[in-house]
C-alpha cells in the first residue's frame, strides 16, 4: 500500500473519473469478456474510448480499433482495461505506462491465486506499477463502477442501465461474486449505488488504500466492505480507524483461515484464531460488523438515510402486534429498549383520537385495524414521538395494501418530512413483496429506510444504534505506562540468554518491572530450598513445578495448594517430583516455584500473542483452568487504550460475573483496565511472542497475577 498522501489519492480520483479509456483485448465476439468490457466502457461518460484489438478488426461497436497500445493516437490515456490472456499482461502493461496511464483494471486470472509462477508475475506487475505510480484494480477482478462519474470499468455493462442515479454508498469487495450479489441486492432494494470496487488479487491496491480514498471522497457517505483475508491487518486497521472516524464503515468478513499460524503453547495463543483477531480489529477500529450480504446492504441503507439515534429508547408504531413483537425482541437483544412515553404524549394520543377507544396509550403504539385503513395515523403518531424527549428513534410496522384500490396509499412523503424535521431516525417495516419496487421506491424518495420484514427493519435500526455508540466512544486521555530502563535491561538480558520460554518467576519479574501486581514467587532448586523459601514467605504456600517443557502444570501433578506447614510441604514436594517424573519423564525440571496463597476471588485471564498478520494482540476473559473450555474472551490489537479495555470487559458473555454474583464483591474494573493496557504495551514494546497471566485473581478491591508464562 502506498502512503496516504495527496498524490496517491489523486491517482484514485483520476482512475474513477477518467477522460479517456483504452480496452486492451477488445473483442468482436459478443460472448467474449473483451466485448463485455468494451460495451461497459462505451456506456461510460468519458471523452474517448480506444478499443485495442490485435486480430485485425478495423472497427468494433462503431469505434476505430487499434492493433496495439502503441498505435493509439493519444499519449495521455487515463485508464486501461485489460482483458487479454495472462501471458500478455506484463508486456502490454509496459506499453500502457508509456501512454501515461494513471489506473489499470486487470480482469485476467492466473496470477497470485494460480501458484508460484503466477505469484512471481504479480510481484513483477506490482513493482512496475509502483515505480510508475499506477494503481491496479485486480488482477482477477470484476473491476469497478462509479455512478457519480458514470464510469463502468467492469465486464457487466448492465450496471450502467441499473444504476442511473448516483448514490452515496461505496461497496468494496475482494470477491467479484460477492460484489455481484451485492449489486443485485442494491437493485432488489431500489438502493442507489455510489461506487462498487472489486479488489481481486490486490496487486497494489488494498482495502486500506480504498478506505483512505473513501475518507476524503465527497461522494461517499457510507462504506460497506466484504473481506476474505488481509495481508497486513495493521495497515488495514489504521486506515479503517481513520475512515470510521469521519464516515460509518460496515464490514462482512468470511473465509478466515489458520494457515501460517504456529501451534500455540499458551491459553491466549490457542484462542487467538483468525476470526477472533480480525473481528477484534474491526471492532477496535470502529467498524459495524454484520453476518450476511443482506445485512450489509440493509445497514448501509439505513446509515445513508438516517441520523444516528441519541440514545437507545425506541417508539414502535404498528397496526399488527406480531411483527412488532418480533422487532422488539431483536431490539432488546441489541441493547435498545421500548421508550416510556411521556404523559404529554399519552394524553395527546387519547385527546387527538389517534387510538381506538379500547387501546391504552402505551408503547408499542397499536393503531389496530384503523391504522391499516387510515395510514395518516402513522404520521400523527410519529409527530408526537418526534416531540417526546424520551424517544430517540421510531420503528413503524405497516402492511402494504398490495394494490387494493380501497386501501389508501401511505403518506410516505409526509412521514419522511416529519422524520427529517425531528432529527430522529425513523425506520419502517413495510409488509410488501421485495419486488414491489414502486412502493419501496416511494420510501427511498422520502428519505426513509424501509424493509420488507420487521426483522430486517429491527436489525437495521439496531446497527444504526451501534454506529451511534461507536461514534460516542470516549477518547482515552491516559498516557501510556512508563517502563523504566531497568525493565528494558532485564528483558534484554533474558533474551540474550537464549531461553525461548521463561519460567514463571522470570515472567513475573518482567510483570513486576512494568508495575503489575504479582504473587511473590521464589524458585527453589531442592526440597530444603523450598522449605527455606516458604519460611520467608509465610504459610500457607503453593508449590508449582518449574520447567520450560511443561506448559499445563496441573495436568502432570505439578501444582500443590494450601500447604499449611513444613511437614506438609516436604510431603507435597516429594509427591510432586515423583508424579511429574512419571507423567512427564522427558521434561527438564529446574525446581519448584514457591509462592503465598492468594485470597479467593474472581479469576480472569489477561494475555497476549504476536499474530503473524496483526502483530501484538491483547486478550481478556474469564480465567482459571476452564478458560479454554469456555473461550469467553475478547481481543484487541495492542497497544490498547483504557476505553478498549473496558469494552473488552463488557464484551465477554460472563460480564455479569465481574459485577459480582451471589454475594461476591465486584471486581475493581479500573485496576483491571490498567492491567490490560499495561500488558498490551508490554506486548507492543518488547516484541513478546506469547504471554499468559492466568489466573489473575480479583480480590479485596485489587488483583494479583497468580501464574504467568511468557515466550519470545
Amino acid at each position: 500500500m502506498q502512503k496516504n498522501n495527496g498524490e496517491g489519492l489523486d491517482a484514485f480520483f483520476a482512475m474513477f473519473s477518467p477522460r479517456s479509456v483504452a480496452v486492451v483485448g477488445a473483442s468482436t465476439h459478443g460472448g467474449k469478456v473483451g466485448n463485455f468490457v468494451l460495451r461497459s466502457a462505451l456506456a461510460s461518460r468519458v471523452d474517448k474510448v480506444y478499443p485495442v484489438h490485435a486480430g485485425g478488426a478495423q472497427e468494433i461497436l462503431g469505434r476505430t480499433a487499434y492493433p496495439s497500445i502503441e498505435a493509439i493516437p493519444d499519449d495521455a490515456v487515463d485508464l486501461f482495461l485489460f482483458a487479454v490472456p495472462q501471458q500478455h499482461v506484463l508486456k502490454t502493461f509496459q506499453a500502457a505506462v508509456a501512454k501515461g496511464c494513471r489506473g489499470v483494471v486487470i480482469f485476467t486470472a492466473g496470477f497470485r491465486e494460480a501458484g508460484e509462477e503466477g505469484r512471481r508475475d504479480q510481484q513483477r506487475l506490482r513493482a512496475m506499477a509502483d515505480e510508475a505510480g499506477v494503481k491496479i484494480i485486480g488482477p482477477n477482478t470484476l473491476g469497478f463502477f462509479r455512478a457519480q462519474s458514470r464510469m463502468n470499468a467492469t465486464f457487466m455493462p448492465v450496471l450502467s442501465d441499473l444504476f442511473t442515479e448516483p448514490g452515496a454508498i461505496t461497496l468494496v469487495s475482494q470477491s467479484g461474486g460477492v460484489a455481484g450479489f451485492g449489486a443485485i441486492r442494491f437493485v432488489q432494494d431500489d438502493l442507489p449505488l455510489g461506487t462498487l470496487v472489486c479488489l481481486g488479487n490486490r496487486a497494489n491496491v488494498e482495502f486500506a488504500d480504498i478506505l483512505n480514498f473513501c475518507a476524503q471522497d465527497p461522494h461517499t457517505a457510507v462504506v460497506a466492505l466484504f473481506i476474505e483475508g488481509l495481508d497486513d491487518v495493521r495497515c488495514f486497521f489504521d486506515a479503517a480507524r481513520r475512515c470510521a472516524a469521519v464516515k460509518p464503515v460496515v464490514v462482512l468478513g468470511a473465509g478466515y483461515t489458520e494457515a501460517g499460524r504456529k501451534v500455540a503453547r499458551s491459553h491466549t495463543g490457542s484462542m487467538a484464531g483468525a476470526q477472533a483477531v480480525y473481528e477484534a480489529a474491526f471492532r477496535q477500529a470502529g467498524l459495524v460488523q454484520v453476518r450476511t450480504i443482506e445485512e450489509l446492504v440493509d445497514t448501509a441503507r439505513v446509515l445513508s438515510l438516517s441520523p444516528p439515534p441519541r440514545g437507545n429508547r425506541v417508539g414502535v408504531i404498528t397496526h399488527t402486534a406480531g411483527p412488532a413483537v418480533l422487532a422488539s425482541d431483536i431490539l432488546a437483544r441489541s441493547g435498545l429498549v421500548l421508550a416510556d412515553l411521556s404523559e404529554a404524549t399519552k394524553e395527546a394520543l387519547v385527546s387527538k383520537g389517534v387510538l381506538a377507544s379500547f387501546m391504552p396509550p402505551n408503547n408499542p403504539v397499536d393503531l389496530t385495524t384503523f391504522g391499516y385503513l387510515d395510514r395518516c395515523l402513522y404520521v400523527d403518531v410519529l409527530d408526537l414521538l418526534a416531540e417526546d424527549p424520551g424517544v430517540d428513534a421510531a420503528l413503524a410496522v405497516c402492511m402494504s395494501g398490495l394494490g387494493d384500490p380501497n386501501v389508501d396509499a401511505f403518506p410516505t412523503e409526509r412521514f419522511g418530512q416529519v422524520a427529517a424535521r425531528s432529527g430522529k431516525p425513523a425506520v419502517v417495516a413495510w409488509g410488501a413483496p421485495a419486488d414491489a419496487h414502486e412502493e419501496f421506491g416511494a420510501w427511498m424518495r422520502a428519505g426513509v429506510a424501509a424493509y420488507p420484514t420487521a426483522e430486517r427493519a429491527a436489525v437495521a435500526l439496531a446497527n444504526l444504534y451501534r454506529v451511534s455508540r461507536l461514534q460516542e466512544r470516549p477518547k482515552d486521555p491516559a498516557p501510556p505506562p512508563h517502563f523504566p530502563q531497568e525493565l528494558s535491561d532485564l528483558v534484554e538480558n533474558l533474551r540474550a540468554s537464549g531461553q525461548a520460554h521463561l519460567l514463571e518467576h522470570q515472567a513475573k519479574r518482567i510483570l513486576e518491572g512494568a508495575g503489575i501486581r504479582t504473587a511473590p514467587t521464589v524458585l527453589a532448586t531442592g526440597e530444603d530450598a523450598a522449605v527455606f523459601a516458604a519460611r520467608e514467605i509465610g504459610y500457607p504456600v503453593a508449590l508449582k513445578i518449574a520447567s520450560e517443557d511443561i506448559v499445563h502444570k496441573s495436568d502432570v501433578g505439578g501444582v500443590a495448594l494450601h500447604i499449611p506447614d513444613e511437614e506438609a510441604l516436604r510431603r507435597a514436594y516429594r509427591r510432586m517430583m515423583e508424579t511429574v517424573a512419571r507423567q512427564a519423564p522427558h521434561a527438564r525440571v529446574e525446581g519448584v516455584c514457591v509462592q503465598p496463597m492468594v485470597p479467593a476471588g474472581t479469576e480472569v485471564i489477561v494475555g497476549g500473542i504476536r499474530d503473524p498478520q496483526a502483530g501484538p494482540v491483547v486478550m481478556f476473559g474469564l480465567g482459571g483452568i476452564w478458560v479454554e473450555a469456555l473461550k469467553d474472551v475478547a481481543f484487541r490489537l495492542a497497544p490498547a487504550t483504557e476505553a478498549d479495555a473496558r469494552e473488552m470487559m463488557e464484551q465477554i458473555q460472563g460480564a455479569a460475573v465481574l459485577d459480582g454474583l451471589r454475594g461476591s464483591p465486584p471486581v475493581n474494573k479500573d485496576a483491571l483496565a490498567r492491567l490490560i493496557v499495561t500488558v498490551s504495551h508490554l506486548m507492543d514494546r518488547f516484541s513478546i511472542g506469547e504471554l499468559d497471566c492466568n489466573p489473575v485473581i480479583c480480590h479485596d478491591d485489587t488483583y494479583t497475577v497468580v501464574d504467568a508464562r511468557m515466550s519470545w
